[in-house]
């Protein structure tokens, strides 16, 4: 009992200094931002003034089971940058022969939307689904946080979706585990990408 207790303590002393999102990869259909193409690098950088190149990825799509999809055939969502203004978009590259209906091209205005249909899917390779490659440079001075938030035209109400091979819609999650936790940081500390999220560990101590 003296044991439990004190790992209680001490989780409940390192949420003190953790961060309150985890960049997992533990769980199914989750969405986020990362500094390479596979998600296996950091979830933000500290250039400034820098082009830097990111990965909009979904990983692991799966079933209901469990059953991981061969790959997906559309997504919807939207990136928020707060605070607005001195971040630049100079490139954006959809994987795959897609289209994208949504507005991404108004970063000045603090979002860029992502309507995208497919006409052959994109591949799922190691558990990971690159959706765009995106360039940016940051003029900031203090920090820049990307959200995730559904299209103004959702294929799933209030959600991100994502449709799947046999033409099924179902959801995307953010990889932070809460829509209004940042997926990635412009101008602060990279988050590396770990095996499990804090808010998980902290779940068995419930």
């Amino acid at each position: 009992m003296k044991k439990l207790l004190f790992a209680v303590s001490a989780l409940a002393a390192l949420s003190l200094l953790a961060p309150s999102t985890g960049f997992a990869h533990d769980y199914d259909n989750q969405l986020g931002l990362y500094m390479t193409a596979d998600a296996n690098g950091a979830t933000g950088t500290s250039d400034v003034g820098v082009p830097v190149t990111v990965f909009l990825v979904f990983t692991r799509p799966a079933k209901e089971d469990g059953t991981a999809w061969s790959g997906i055939t559309a997504f919807d969502c939207q990136l928020n940058f707060e605070p607005i203004g001195n971040m630049f978009k100079i490139g954006d590259a959809l994987n795959g022969d897609g289209f994208n209906i949504g507005d991404a091209g108004h970063i000045e205005l603090g979002y860029l939307e992502y309507i995208v249909g497919l006409s052959a899917q994109i591949e799922t390779v190691d558990g990971a689904c690159l959706l765009t490659t995106l360039q940016f440079i940051n003029n900031n001075v203090g920090e820049v946080n990307v959200t995730l938030s559904p299209a103004s035209v959702p294929s799933i109400e209030g959600a991100l979706g994502f449709v799947t091979p046999d033409q099924t819609l179902q959801e995307m999650f953010p990889s932070s585990g809460n829509a209004a936790d940042p997926i990635f940081t412009f101008g602060g500390n990279a988050v590396p990408v770990e095996g499990a999220s804090f808010g998980a560990v902290k779940a068995l101590y419930r």
